[in-house]
């Protein structure tokens, strides 16, 4: 299923065909959006650490922070869960997002809820991106995503 994502991706960097649907995948993402999920998002390139959240409905109950890019249990910070956009909504206009001087070199689009699963900017010398380390549907156990 990833290698679809990949080969979507080498069409549009290697062939130009016409660049990654946001709009399809984020249609797909509010039409098939579970109820509560938890989601875990890493900084990739020069962005490290790692972000987790837990929602419930339209609301964020539980996040937590970590510095490592591949945290385990106890590497997770947790804090009363401020109130914020989706995290998978906020993560779609992150790898929208078009302006300083960075080029979107790579995305990838989870196969069943089509929300984004990796992205990355190269910016020249350096470049940054997200990747999603942990999604679990139907639950909003922030632990779920913590090992």
């Amino acid at each position: 299923m990833r290698a679809l994502g990949v080969m979507a991706m080498g069409c549009w960097l290697l062939a130009g065909c016409g660049g990654p649907d946001f709009d399809e995948n984020r249609a797909k993402w509010r039409a098939d959006r579970p109820e509560e999920y938890v989601i875990s998002i890493c900084g990739t390139g020069f962005e490290g650490g790692c972000t987790l959240a837990a929602v419930s409905g339209d609301t964020v109950v539980a996040t937590a922070r970590s510095g490592s890019r591949a945290p385990g249990a106890g590497d997770w910070t947790f804090a009363e869960a401020p109130e914020q956009a989706d995290p998978v909504e906020a993560l779609f206009d992150r790898a929208e997002f078009e302006g300083g001087g960075c080029e979107l070199t790579r995305i990838e689009f989870d196969d069943r809820y089509g929300h984004v699963a990796n992205y990355y900017r190269d910016c020249g010398e350096e470049g940054s991106g997200e990747r999603v380390a942990c999604f679990q549907p139907d639950t909003s156990d922030a632990t779920r995503c913590t090992e």
